[in-house]
């Protein structure tokens, strides 16, 4: 009985993220303001971002403030691979930093299947997120 419980779960862990949702957060309200389905146009976006990753975030400190952040998590989990950043990993869960204002390009945060979180640029443009998302 054991065996199949531990199996059950050890199995069930893409499952997981594919049942929770993509939320948009607005750093000015200081909350979730929506919720979409984790469906398939979500995590094609998501490998496009993760597709077009040129680097680190080299700020100390990115600012969080005033902007829109999207969380995607990633079903199944994603690898990615940047040599000159020494990154080789699977992402299990990406946030995407959209500033409101300023000339800042929108950037990552991404979660690994380990727990550990890489901070990255992308070179992707984000307008069909932004209209997932329904923001203007």
């Amino acid at each position: 009985m054991w065996l199949i419980l531990c199996l059950a779960l050890f199995f069930s862990g893409g499952t997981a993220n594919a049942a929770e949702q993509v939320e948009l957060f607005d750093s000015d309200q200081q909350k979730v303001i929506a919720t979409f389905a984790n469906a398939e146009a979500f995590q094609v976006e998501a490998q496009k971002l993760l597709h077009s990753v040129s680097g680190r975030v080299l700020e100390l400190n990115p600012s969080l403030e005033n902007a829109m952040i999207v969380k995607i998590p990633l079903a199944p989990v994603q690898h990615l691979s940047h040599a000159s950043s020494g990154i080789d990993t699977d992402i299990a869960e990406m946030f995407v930093i959209m500033p409101k204002k300023g000339s800042r390009r929108p950037w990552l945060i991404l979660h690994t299947k380990e727990y550990e979180t890489v901070v990255m640029e992308f070179g992707a443009k984000v307008d069909q997120l932004r209209k997932q998302v329904q923001l203007p």
